[in-house]
């Protein structure tokens, strides 16, 4: 167990990337056996932080200090060695691979000539499981496993590197309240050998519980630390979000009409369940929550990529069977996806075959493509959208992260639709564009489309939108209308 007073030092860490300063002279200390919970808004600079931790990133100015030594610019796997392991949010397992496979994977025992001694391996983990009392066998295929088994599977795996820092991302963000008791044991366990947990989360509940200290931060910076009997749940809220709304965002008004969509007690199977809304002509409905409640998982499943084992959707007073994005495009629903270069964009594809390809039929006459109807239409919409193209022949994938965001609303604002879903519609982008395609929401809004926008950033929510529901573990939490929300009201229906 390390004698010093903290285990880990960051030391005015200055992290830039083109256009963002996503660290501004970050400053924590870490004690050894202790919880140190890091809270801070989605953006405020938690993932990067710990990416400088792990030597994903090198910072550009600053220092990280382990066990009272400067640490240099290296690699993953030799901060790992070191003794320094990140448990992320998103697990990355070899499915196939037995529970021994994957935590000794690349240090496996071997016999002579190089080969795998599996009876050592199998051995060596069903030692480490039961120190960890971890009720499982090393020769379980990591497939038949739950999350949390999964989480187990990691924290045992970082414990076998002789790990004295753990960082856990978000680490309750899929799992039941159960297993996070399960969770929760295991840390304690942890605490008990000296072993420093730094855990991110943004659920109040659990920092309150779990946490021995806590840091909190915004916009890149450190804004407060300190033992958490010194914090409430709202002093902590307080801090998360401490800035005011401003003009960034301006919404103009437009003239609410009739229900346009209505979904009722719609379900998924561990994903979401009774979701009930609706969005009427001329709205736009904010849809805010953590990373993990569920949000975009409701959207995917209204537009039709994703399934739903229960609950009806109405379109103009009509129930629409939606089973394929094709049905829904037909009732008259588009949906602009949160990652747009997976979903959205065709890259080696011209801004023109983009912005038409959905509604391609629209062009075709006795079996033959219009090439002149259709390019003129998207000239058309180029123009109207201020796509800042060469030519419309430009491939999309050359385009700005704007300039392709605006090209995406351009393809199902071309249909049409009656209700436009907007999955995270200015992430990644630059101020400019982002004002542009606020003023677009606007504008399409007053001509009587329904918007509904799922944001992350709590300022765009609150400065776009009509109505906000608040999404917290797949449930609908709360909704506050325009004049009554603000951060800490949102942020307390999310946690």
């Amino acid at each position: 167990m390390y004698q010093g007073e903290y285990i880990l030092e960051m030391r005015n860490i200055v992290k830039v990337f083109p256009g963002v300063r996503a660290l501004d002279g970050m400053s924590i200390k870490i004690r050894p056996g202790t919880v140190h919970a890091i809270a801070g808004e989605n953006g405020a600079g938690k993932s990067t932080l710990m990416k400088v931790i792990n030597g994903d990133y090198t910072p550009e100015e600053g220092e990280v200090v382990y066990k009272g030594k400067i640490l240099g610019k290296r690699t993953i796997m030799e901060t790992i060695q070191m003794g320094i392991s990140m448990i992320r949010q998103e697990m990355n397992p070899i499915r196939q691979m037995t529970i021994a496979e994957n935590i000794f994977l690349g240090r496996e025992p071997q016999k002579r000539k190089g080969f795998v001694d599996f009876k050592k391996l199998n051995e060596n983990t069903n030692e480490l499981l039961k120190e960890l009392n971890m009720p499982f066998e090393a020769s379980q295929k990591m497939d038949t496993l739950s999350i949390a088994a999964q989480q187990q599977v990691e924290i045992a795996k970082a414990i076998s590197c002789n790990a004295s820092v753990i960082i856990m991302d978000e680490p309750t963000s899929a799992i039941s309240d159960h297993e996070i008791e399960i969770l929760f044991e295991q840390i304690r366990n942890l605490k008990r050998k000296g072993v420093a947990i730094i855990y991110i989360t943004h659920k109040m509940d659990e920092i309150m519980e779990i946490a021995d200290e806590v840091t909190i931060i915004r916009d890149g910076a450190w804004i407060s630390s300190g033992p958490i009997g010194n914090y409430t749940s709202d002093k902590i809220i307080s801090l998360m979000v401490g800035r005011k709304i401003s003009n960034i965002f301006p919404k103009e008004k437009a003239p609410i009409g009739d229900t346009v969509l209505e979904v009722r007690e719609l379900c998924s199977r561990g994903v979401f369940r009774n979701i009930s809304f609706s969005v009427k002509e001329g709205e736009i409905l904010g849809f805010a929550g953590l990373v993990g409640a569920g949000r975009s998982e409701v959207m995917r499943a209204v537009f039709g990529l994703d399934e739903y084992q229960s609950g009806e959707i109405f379109v103009n007073g009509k129930k629409a069977e939606i089973h394929r994005t094709e049905d829904a495009i037909a009732a008259g629903i588009a949906m602009v996806s949160e990652d747009r270069r997976a979903e959205g964009i065709i890259p080696v594809r011209s801004a023109r075959e983009n912005i038409t390809l959905p509604f391609i039929k629209k062009f075709r006459k006795h079996g033959l493509i219009r090439k002149k109807a259709e390019s003129r239409m998207a000239e058309e919409m180029i123009e109207k959208f201020q796509i800042k193209v060469s030519t419309p022949e430009q491939e999309i994938r050359n385009l700005s992260g704007g300039n392709q965001q605006k090209v995406i609303l351009a393809k199902w604002l071309l249909g049409n639709p009656k209700v436009l879903i907007l999955d995270e519609p200015t992430r990644g982008i630059d101020v400019g564009s982002k004002s542009e395609i606020h003023r677009l929401m606007c504008e399409y809004a007053k001509q009587g489309l329904a918007i509904i926008m799922i944001s992350s950033e709590l300022p765009e929510v609150l400065g776009m939108s009509d109505r906000i529901i608040v999404m917290r573990e797949g449930r609908i939490s709360g909704e506050l209308i325009r004049e009554e929300a603000d951060q800490e009201a949102i942020m307390r229906l999310a946690t």
